[in-house]
């Protein structure tokens, strides 16, 4: 058994095969991240269209997607969305459901160039009360990056209750910490860089072992970075790529695609460069 896959198996991760698909990344490049909610691939425009999500992250080697659609309601045509990403993109995919209605699934999903080793697919809490809103989830997989396992994680935070959202934002980090080992953590979260929930996901953990992510638009990106409300209506930032502190000074650059016309959030992309070996 492989010193990579060992801990995995040690730590309970399902281990997935790999498909033929993925392309191969460059060698001794870096990695580019993109984080991307889709709602179900529908457009401003109220045209569903799966290809033209894809071919705006076509560039990235890993991609995180939120709201998206396996066999889920007519509104999407009963289609595997997180399988056609993968097919379109041109990689290994992994997908969590949250919301469940028969044999359709809504959720989160990862696209990657590089080979996935794992998944599982975390649960978050609501606050008392809330039993009856959204689930919402961690989806967690395990990248091979030219030998380095890699902790990425994808998430979509409640939208509509700020107490939800401090008691997810507390679980993530809670499973974050049981790991080892760099990590990367992106999604539509729901909160703005002035919010309370932003203060605590970036908090230093007990004991001043240093904060557990680094949000990659404050270290690289230019400007305030909004990926929501590009057009006027109360521009914010919602959408994030956080790191673990080791890979901080691995950020090369971040930046918001402004010019697509997109179902919700404007898509998020940053470059890490990763050593080939631990």
């Amino acid at each position: 058994m492989s010193r990579l896959l060992a801990p995995l198996l040690a730590l309970g991760l399902a281990i997935v095969s790999p498909p033929s698909t993925a392309a191969p990344v460059e060698e001794g490049g870096p990695i580019r991240l993109a984080t991307y909610n889709i709602h179900h691939a529908e457009g401003v425009d109220g045209v569903l269209d799966l290809e033209r999500i894809a071919r705006v992250v076509r560039d990235a080697d890993i991609v995180a997607f939120q709201e998206v659609d396996v066999r889920f309601r007519e509104r999407s045509k009963f289609v595997d969305q997180a399988a056609g990403l993968s097919k379109a993109i041109g990689g290994d995919y992994v997908f969590g459901g949250n919301l469940i209605e028969g044999e359709g699934q809504y959720g989160v999903a990862l696209v990657s160039r590089l080979p996935i080793l794992s998944k599982r697919n975390h649960r978050l809490p609501h606050a008392a009360g809330r039993e009856k809103a959204e689930p919402r989830g961690l989806l967690e997989a395990t990248v091979d990056v030219r030998g380095r396992a890699l902790r990425v994680f994808v998430t979509h935070l409640a939208h509509d209750s700020k107490p939800d959202r401090r008691l997810q934002v507390e679980r993530v980090r809670e499973i974050i910490a049981e790991g080892d080992g760099p990590y990367v953590l992106m999604g539509d979260l729901n909160l703005r860089p002035d919010s309370e929930e932003y203060a605590a996901l970036l908090a230093p953990r007990k004991g001043g072992a240093g904060p557990p992510f680094v949000d990659a638009w404050a270290r690289v990106g230019r400007g305030d970075g909004p990926t929501i409300g590009l057009e006027g209506r109360s521009p914010s930032r919602i959408d994030y790529i956080l790191v673990s502190a080791d890979l901080s000074d691995n950020l090369v650059n971040a930046r918001v695609d402004s010019e697509t016309k997109p179902p919700a959030p404007q898509p998020l992309f940053a470059t890490l460069r990763v050593p080939l070996r631990p």
